[in-house]
């Protein structure tokens, strides 16, 4: 497995044994290696580039046919969740001029990918397609992209070394076994655009190692980095995945320090210009749903229950241990790997280790499973493959039958982990919940989800025809009548919603969607906890503080004392025109100027760590009243 003394990498190794065979960049050398049953040499590098883009049927075979079933039950299962139809509310929002806002005159980020959100806003802007489906589909073609250039990562990784033996799928059978993992093939959501940078990544690493140190172009180099600094873009959270591939990339290519500062500053000019607008514009220094869902606390146990709630349905341990024995078996048949080998193979497993603890350390999510996807294939990403070998094989040969019986028996059952403390739910399956409320087994449209709403659509088509200016509550929340908007706002109708994403769909652009639970409502994010139950769900904002942000003072008279009383809608407006809550407020509606674009930013760090008590006479006295 590794090369002869004195030799830098695979390539090397390869011109040692026989220049005339194949490159380790392409395809299975010809001849093995003398007394190796499964190993040979590779030629120089002209043939190698001439050759490398030839794949032998058998590892198409290998590639494709896990890719074709993902494919399918990606197509079988499409659909969007609430989160995913945020995200069109949102291009909606830039496609008509009004910036990347959930509502126009409130600067919110509701989208937790920056990457996701603007491609589908690019998508938007050049295609005649509906919003919901153009996300639905861009997710699943990039989803199975993403597994394709996985494999094909994996493969060059064997040929790389000089494997010669049929490969047969193996960590890959245990990706495409699980249910969840078909459900965010779609969804509306980044996670197919996170597999196909996961992919890529791992494919351009492989590149990176197949090449001997000293025949790395700078402009190669930088290209990387530049691909791997968008980790933070397409997800927060791969922010230290984006670290770790460029540690990677910084041994694998052994650079000098000049250019690992260019690195460096490839990777981090994207994020960082990103960054300094987001403070900039929206006043914070993360997307509101990160600062709702308090991501930088810790909940280990909550994260310790979400890992066991996607371990037990369907029995993953078993796979899991497979795929280890699998591959302790596969390093007793060959010498400990070089260096460099060590490194590419490592980097994945380092990056999943990663993922793994700040999952564990967030709590997890109330989506079953959605969060363990990049840690599941980031953690078989070296075996996803592996050689036809009698030691190896029967383990694998195990994998496939208990993917069999994963794909078709083990479900996870709609509530898969009910709240601690008996109140609500922590974990779900968001899929069926869906399929279920939209009575739909695909609900891949707007209109499907708009359809769980009729009162709601009723009420806005009625307030068209008489012209009024009312604020609609969702039953679901707080039952109480229509209410008149404040006359200063600008916006011809609300709604108050807890669902933020069906809420977009169904208010026109003119009017705002006012958000429960602080995805998009400025006061509500930065609210103390109220309930512990599902993640992004333990911050339900008082009815009160909506009363004073949105509803003309003449219509308080209308709020049923059970909603909220008189004295908490006084205490709430109150609170609104003091100190720091003023200014949190004034940093959102505030028009956009040069004045305001410097005081978000340089007020981001300090309005992140802001907090309002949630009970508004509470927030009076602090904010009113400081001692």
């Amino acid at each position: 497995m590794t090369p002869p003394p004195g030799t830098s990498g695979p390539a090397d190794a390869a011109r040692v044994a026989d220049p005339d065979l194949q490159s380790p960049t392409g395809e299975p050398p010809s001849a093995p290696e003398a007394g190796t049953a499964d190993t040979a040499a590779a030629p120089t590098r002209p043939t190698a580039e001439r050759r490398r883009a030839r794949v032998p049927l058998p590892d198409l075979l290998a590639l494709g046919l896990p890719t074709l079933i993902f494919a399918i039950m990606g197509w079988h299962q499409r659909w969007i969740t609430d989160d995913g139809l945020i995200f069109t509310r949102a291009v909606r929002e830039i496609l008509a001029g009004n910036g990347p806002v959930y509502s126009a005159g409130e600067r919110v980020e509701t989208s937790t990918s920056t990457l996701w959100q603007w491609l589908l806003a690019l998508l938007g802007g050049i295609t005649p397609f509906d919003y919901a489906p153009t996300a639905v589909y861009t997710g699943l073609i990039l989803s199975v992209a993403g597994l394709w250039l996985s494999l094909d990562g994996t493969r060059r990784l064997f040929r790389g070394l000089a494997v010669t033996r049929l490969l047969l799928p193996a960590g890959v059978l245990v990706f495409i076994a699980v249910p969840s993992v078909w459900d965010f093939a779609t969804a509306g959501m980044e996670t197919g655009l996170i597999l196909f940078w996961i992919g890529l990544s791992w494919w351009l690493l492989i590149g990176t190692w197949l090449r001997p140190v000293g025949t790395h172009t700078t402009r190669r180099t930088l290209a990387l980095s530049f691909w791997f600094g968008l980790g933070p873009l397409v997800r927060p959270d791969l922010g230290l995945t984006m670290v770790i591939l460029l540690a990677a990339q910084f041994l694998l290519i052994r650079a000098r320090w000049p250019k690992a500062l260019a690195m460096l500053a490839c990777a981090g000019f994207l994020p960082a210009a990103y960054e300094i607008f987001r403070m900039g514009y929206y006043g914070l220094i993360f997307p509101m749903p990160a600062l709702t869902k308090e991501a930088s606390g810790s909940l280990w146990g909550r994260g310790w229950d979400y890992l066991t709630d996607y371990m037990k349905p369907y029995h993953l341990w078993i796979p899991m241990i497979l795929i280890v024995v699998a591959a302790a078996l596969a390093l007793t048949r060959r010498r400990p790997a070089d260096r460099r080998t060590w490194i590419v193979v490592g980097t994945p497993l380092v990056a999943a280790l990663g993922q793994t603890v700040y999952v564990l350390k967030v709590g997890g999510d109330f989506m079953h499973g959605r969060m363990w996807l990049p840690v599941l294939l980031l953690v078989l990403l070296p075996l996803l493959l592996a050689p036809l070998d009698r030691l190896v094989t029967p383990a694998i040969v195990l994998v496939a039958i208990w993917a069999v019986v994963c794909g078709t028996t083990l479900r996870s059952g709609v509530i898969t982990t009910p709240a601690p403390d008996g109140n609500g739910n922590q974990v779900w399956n968001e899929r069926d919940t869906y399929a279920a409320w939209t009575r739909t087994d695909n609900p891949t449209t707007e209109e499907a989800h708009i359809r769980t709403l009729p009162t709601i659509e009723e009420a806005f088509r009625n307030e068209k025809a008489t012209g009024e200016r009312l604020l609609f509550v969702d039953p679901n929340y707080i039952k109480v009548p229509p209410l008149p908007l404040r006359t200063d706002l600008d916006h011809d109708k609300g709604l108050v919603i807890g669902r933020l994403g069906v809420g977009g769909s169904i208010t026109p652009l003119g009017g705002i969607v006012v958000d429960v639970w602080g995805l998009s409502n400025t006061v509500g994010a930065h609210i103390t906890e109220t309930r512990h139950t599902a993640a992004g769900h333990k911050k339900l904002l008082p009815f009160a503080w909506n009363v004073a942000l949105y509803v003309d003072p003449a219509g308080d008279a209308l709020v049923p004392p059970d909603a909220a009383t008189q004295e908490d809608i006084r205490a709430a407006r109150a609170a609104l025109r003091c100190g720091d809550l003023a200014e949190l407020v004034d940093s959102v509606d505030e028009p956009m100027s040069a004045s305001r674009f410097w005081k978000n930013l340089t007020g981001a760090v300090d309005r992140t760590k802001l907090r309002i008590p949630a009970n508004p006479i509470e927030a009076e006295k602090k904010f009113c009243s400081p001692s």
